[in-house]
């Protein structure tokens, strides 16, 4: 859905939609369903074409066109909430609907309300890269601005990449200059932001798009063997996300119990399942070399980075800076 919103605002401007989409398999005269997603380098790839055309502002351009209806029943579902809390706890839960391998997180501090965008592993001199991020980071903006009464507005803005050369339309997006270089991407409210209400509730059609999220959600990763219905969700949860066979039982409607006994008849376990898409993981985000071996063994759920170091040894017998320079040699 993206990518084809990218084309289009492109188009609006003068410039080709078919040359930015070409090889995506998307089509320029209908959006594909909001579910269906491209590969994430030809992703990146339809914004690197779209910023070659423009400046960086395009993508903060792009997002002020992204409605929340373009998601379909994903933005619908976030409409007919009651706040903006329980607007972003049910849409996280659905979130695959929306992008695979990145994900908005939120965090509670006594004096802010932080909405964090954990993104996609990748080079921030890449501008195809950095304007999807941008993107990103500006949609939930606009979404949180659109979706609460009151309208309310970010106190801070931090962005990874470094500053663009004119940072004016950054200060229009965000009613504020955002602070670039930093460790992570953070839209930063006064608290109590989850508490404000949504002026589109609606409880019934709230629980109908929820039901419709859930059925998308069963159709996108039905199998018939649960090992490869539990390896799809520990993929999606490489970026961060829990891990623990508690949140991933939840996930496909088990308790920890019976997801247990389910992978024991096919003769695996889900700490074994979970130690091998963790090991493939690690070592493809070693190998890009764009995170921090401490930042791989966050996005793979360990809580310290000593922690990962021993495990990383005992799978592959390397420590991880070891791995790197082998991968580089």
């Amino acid at each position: 859905m993206i990518p084809f919103v990218v084309a289009s605002v492109a188009g609006s401007l003068g410039a080709d939609p078919q040359a930015l989409l070409r090889g995506t398999g998307l089509s320029t005269t209908s959006p594909p369903p909001a579910d269906e997603h491209i590969d994430i380098a030809l992703y990146f790839l339809v914004w690197r074409r779209a910023i070659a055309l423009y400046d960086a502002t395009f993508a903060l351009r792009v997002a002020s066109t992204f409605q929340l209806e373009d998601n379909e029943v994903f933005g619908f579902l976030a409409m007919s909430c009651a706040t903006v809390g329980e607007a972003f706890d049910r849409t996280a839960a659905y979130s695959r609907l929306y992008t695979v391998g990145a994900r908005y997180d939120q965090q509670l501090d006594p004096d802010a309300t932080r909405i964090l965008w954990v993104p996609w592993p990748g080079d921030l001199a890449d501008p195809g890269y950095r304007a999807a991020m941008d993107f990103h980071v500006a949609d939930m903006e606009n979404a949180v601005r659109r979706l609460a009464r009151g309208a309310p507005r970010p106190t801070a803005v931090r962005l990874r990449h470094t500053a663009p050369a004119n940072t004016a339309g950054y200060t229009e997006q965000y009613g504020l200059a955002p602070s670039f270089g930093r460790p992570l991407y953070e839209l930063v409210y006064a608290p109590g932001l989850r508490e404000l209400p949504i002026a589109t509730f609606n409880s019934r059609l709230r629980d109908y798009f929820t039901g419709e999220c859930r059925r998308l959600l069963e159709n996108l990763g039905a199998e018939t063997s649960i090992v490869s219905q539990v390896r799809k969700q520990l993929i999606v949860a490489m970026d961060g996300a829990d891990s623990s066979i508690q949140a991933i039982a939840k996930s496909m409607g088990l308790s920890s119990r019976s997801l247990q006994r389910r992978l024991a008849e096919e003769q695996t376990s889900f700490n074994d399942l979970l130690a091998a898409v963790r090991a493939d993981f690690a070592k493809r985000y070693l190998t890009r070399g764009t995170v921090s071996a401490s930042e791989v063994g966050y996005l793979i759920g360990f809580a310290e980075p000593p922690a990962f170091f021993k495990a990383f040894k005992r799978w592959t017998g390397m420590t991880p800076r070891e791995f790197q320079q082998g991968a580089r040699a």
